[in-house]
This record gives structure tokens, sequence and C-alpha cells, in this order.
């Protein structure tokens, strides 16, 4: 039994020892990937073609490349409307984003993304929080037309919840 609480001890002693007493939360910095926190982020958008509401409320969700070079990022919309999953260029100078002839690949189509763009501050959400706006246009390759995508970031806040 005293082999038990010597072990313990030992093992609180190294535990504390471990420890730097003068480290303090000035001394931690936090890390983002390279698309960093503008581009990167969960989102609740609406889907419109021709002036239609195709969907809305449908989260995507934006996010760095295994590659973490900040030229490129993943588009997923986790199959929540037609079925988006590809990796699109951006710049994270001025939060934009677009590609030609992307693979999508949940269904083994081509997508075109013009005009992407994250407005700092410029969305409102549902319960009236001040968030971040998306804004795109997707073309399908097996869908003709040119859908709007627009939409707000999702803040977590319990309100703003659309599921």
């Amino acid at each position: 039994m005293k082999l038990k609480y010597i072990f313990i001890l030992f093992a609180m002693v190294v535990a504390l020892g471990a420890c730097d007493p003068n480290d303090t939360i000035e001394d931690y910095t936090i890390e983002h990937t390279s698309v960093g926190e503008m581009l990167a982020g969960e989102w609740y958008v609406t889907y419109t073609l021709d002036g239609d509401v195709w969907a809305s409320n449908s989260k995507i969700s934006t996010f760095n490349t295994a590659a973490d070079n900040g030229t490129e990022m993943w588009l997923d919309d986790d199959k929540n409307f037609w079925g988006l999953k590809s990796v699109v260029n951006c710049n994270t100078e001025n939060n934009t984003f677009s590609v030609e002839a992307a693979d999508e690949l949940y269904f083994g189509i081509t997508v075109n993304i013009k005009n992407g763009k994250v407005l700092p501050g410029a969305g409102t959400t549902a319960a009236g929080n001040v968030t971040d706006s998306i804004y795109m246009e997707v073309e399908y390759s097996d869908q003709p037309g040119t859908f709007i995508v627009s939409g707000v970031r999702r803040t977590g806040f319990l309100e703003d919840e659309h599921e």
C-alpha cells in the first residue's frame, strides 16, 4: 500500500516540475491555418437560381487544404444541397476565391465558382447577431444556370443555429 502512495507522490512531483512558473497567457500565440480565420469557417447559405430559392439555411464549410499554402482551400457543402466538394483558389489578402472547371468530388462533375468573397462584419444572422458574410456564383456541369450562393458565418450561438 505504501508503494502505491509513493508512486502517486512521485507522479505529482514530476507533473508539478514540468510547469514553468514564469509562463503567462501572453507567452502563447494562437496559430491559424494559412487560409486564416477570415476565409475558414462554417456558413449558412441560400442558393438561388434565376431569382428562385432552391435551398435556404444550407450549411457549407470552407477550410484549408493539406498543403496549407494560403492559395487554395476546400469548399464543402457535405451534400446539403447539390453536392459541392472542391478545392478552390483563394486570396487571403482580399478574402476572395474562385475556380474554373474544378473536380467536384461527391458526384464526379465539374464546377465553376466565380466572384467568391467573404465580407467581414457584413452579415446579420436571423437572431440579429453581426457576423461575416459570404457570396459566390456557382455553375455545375450537370445543371444549366448560375446559382447565387450567399449567407452568413455560423456564430455558434444557439439562437443562430438552423438545425
